[in-house]
């Protein structure tokens, strides 16, 4: 069964006639379009798939019999072709994508066809898009070994005196060259007290020894996200910076041991979560312990203290505990993990975290 066709069972148990997306990456997951305009309405008799001029061949070669193609053009579009085509005629109940549908293009299309009730639906493809098939998974395997290749590269010149933002680029240009789309997000670098921000982008700051360096990373592959953290040491590490490494290092390990398909995302996130608090740092673990990883670097599931949702056999999870201390510094790490029946796989295992390898010995 096709992606559409598994759509379309939901949406009939939405109670839904219809659905428009406007959102590009949704469109890309149903059809395989990669183009940068695009429209689609889905019903249970036909696909409408709308671009404009500039995609014609490339919707022909991409899209092909997944759905009627229609092109817009000066005089004509979306909204003129929709009327066109009569696709909401004796159309009750059409739903959108509340998250990825502005408010104008709601009031522009709800006026335009004033029979219709728009039915506000929060991420429509969560339930297809948080399991992913084995093209995707060689997708996001392909970016997790491009994103490892490309640091292991890179961590030659993570030497004292470097530039956060200069390390930053060397990565992404070794991102691209090693076969990736591009990074999958800002890199971030932290160095010293910056490793406190869980965020922290590269900086002018200049990396000193004697300081610990957060690195978040990824690459897109095929479209589809890689997302990896480690840090590392400058130098002789203080005993505070080797008890906080550990105890992260403890947390990532112990909820990746204990996660299994069929827990809810709260009870992974809570397999971290008490052993940072039992070691008197649960203050400073502000954030979930991961999201899903797909078309985009934050996809579906969610596991953090407030998710409730089952973690599907299929999902690509990250695990990513930390702890940050204003003024100080902080630590994270972060893998790639596939849930399956069977058991679970650390995508990102080559990538070594064990404190002893962290450390950068410096003159």
């Amino acid at each position: 069964m096709s992606r559409l066709d598994k759509f379309v069972d939901i949406m009939r148990n939405m109670r839904l006639d219809g659905f428009l997306f406007m959102f590009n990456m949704d469109i890309h997951y149903l059809t395989g379009f990669t183009g940068s305009a695009c429209s689609m309405c889905v019903s249970p008799e036909r696909r409408i798939f709308m671009t404009d001029f500039r995609y014609e061949s490339q919707a022909k070669l991409e899209v092909g019999e997944k759905a009627e193609i229609h092109i817009t053009t000066l005089e004509k579009n979306y909204y003129d072709l929709l009327d066109e085509l009569n696709v909401f005629q004796n159309v009750k109940y059409v739903g959108f994508d509340s998250n990825h549908t502005n408010y104008a293009i709601y009031k522009r299309v709800s006026n335009r066809f004033n029979k219709v009730n728009w039915i506000p639906v929060l991420k429509p493809l969560e339930k297809l898009r948080e399991v992913v098939d084995t093209e995707e998974l060689h997708n996001i395997e392909k970016a997790a070994e491009i994103a490892i290749k490309s640091i292991k590269e890179t961590l030659p010149m993570l030497k004292p005196g470097i530039v956060e933002k200069d390390f930053a680029v060397e990565l992404e240009y070794r991102i691209m060259k090693n076969g990736g789309q591009e990074k999958s997000f800002p890199i971030i670098v932290a160095s010293g007290h910056r490793a406190a921000l869980p965020h922290g982008r590269a900086s002018d700051k200049v990396i000193k020894k004697g300081e610990m360096v957060t690195i978040d990373f990824g690459a897109y592959y095929n479209y589809y996200a890689s997302d990896i953290t480690r840090t590392f040491f400058l130098g002789e590490p203080s005993s505070k910076f080797e008890t906080i490494y550990k105890t992260v290092l403890k947390a990532q390990k112990t909820a990746i041991e204990g996660m299994k398909v069929g827990m809810k995302g709260m009870e992974i996130d809570a397999l971290a979560r008490e052993v940072i608090k039992d070691a008197g740092y649960e203050e400073f673990f502000g954030h979930g312990l991961g999201h899903g990883l797909g078309l985009m670097v934050h996809d579906y599931p969610i596991l953090s203290s407030r998710t409730e949702r089952i973690i599907p056999s299929g999902a690509v999870v990250t695990v990513e505990p930390g702890i940050y201390i204003p003024d100080w510094g902080g630590v994270r790490i972060e893998d790639d993990v596939l849930l399956t029946d069977d058991g679970i796989k650390v995508l990102t295992q080559d990538l070594p975290k064990e404190f002893e390898e962290i450390i950068i010995p410096c003159n």
